[in-house]
């Protein structure tokens, strides 16, 4: 499991979070954790929109949206199909 960003995921593939990159601000760091992008969460894309951003993600059985700005602070780790259920 090699660690990537967030918006590396692909539909149908599910990820676990890593952590959050040392380059995101305190407020933002605080606000996903909050929103539940902590680490060991399973992580799956929902949703895209339109023209490719936002897109929604379910975690922790909610859909949250992110714009790719946003989704690049993330760390994950994708998961083999054996592993992802």
């Amino acid at each position: 499991m090699n660690p990537l960003k967030l918006t590396a995921l692909e539909k149908g593939k599910t990820a676990i979070i890593k952590g959050i990159t040392k380059e995101c601000d305190t407020v933002s760091r605080q606000r996903f954790l909050d929103l539940g992008f902590v680490s060991g969460a399973k992580i799956a894309i929902e949703n895209i929109s339109p023209l490719g951003d936002p897109i929604a993600y379910s975690i922790h059985q909610t859909q949250i949206c992110l714009r790719k700005i946003d989704a690049d602070k993330i760390i994950i780790a994708i998961l083999s199909p054996e592993t992802s259920k």
